[in-house]
């Protein structure tokens, strides 16, 4: 597996760990990992960041386990459009059918191995922000960079 970086206008770069031609994981940081990201991938990302929109990447270079429940959530997220936000029981009961998993919902959002590009940022408390495995200030910056109508406390 190899890891690569690319800057975000996020002030932090995304890491991307990479096997063959599928990207097992993405996580954000303040430091440079691996090589500098580059050819097509690049480019895809640089248009994503450009133009704000994230249903511009191509989800067949991720590497998602199908077999877990967690993939049923990260297809509605894939699904959601630039700065929509869900509540957490909103989304426990649009992708598993109950509100009752709410707490299901933050603790598959919290173990997301694919951060910001399938956007857990974009689902928020009911009563604000909520939580980010990748810290609240950037949770905020991402969702602000969206455009995202954030909820009133």
């Amino acid at each position: 597996m190899s890891s690569y970086f690319i800057e975000t206008p996020f002030d932090n770069f995304l890491i991307f760990e990479i096997k063959g031609e599928l990207i097992n994981k993405i996580v954000f940081s303040h430091l440079k990992s691996g090589a500098a990201l580059g050819g097509s991938l690049k480019n895809l990302l640089e248009d994503v960041f450009d133009k704000r929109d994230l249903s511009l990447f191509d989800y067949s270079l991720i590497n998602f386990d199908k077999t877990r429940k967690s993939y049923a959530l990260y297809k509605f997220l894939i699904s959601t459009k630039t700065g929509e936000t869900h509540s957490y029981s909103q989304t426990g009961k649009i992708v598993f059918g109950d509100v009752r998993y709410a707490r299901a919902v933050a603790k598959m959002l919290n173990a997301n191995p694919f951060t910001f590009l399938v956007p857990c940022h974009r689902i928020v408390a009911k009563n604000g922000i909520g939580g980010y495995a990748e810290g609240v200030k950037l949770k905020l910056k991402i969702l602000h960079w969206e455009g995202a109508e954030l909820p009133r406390r």
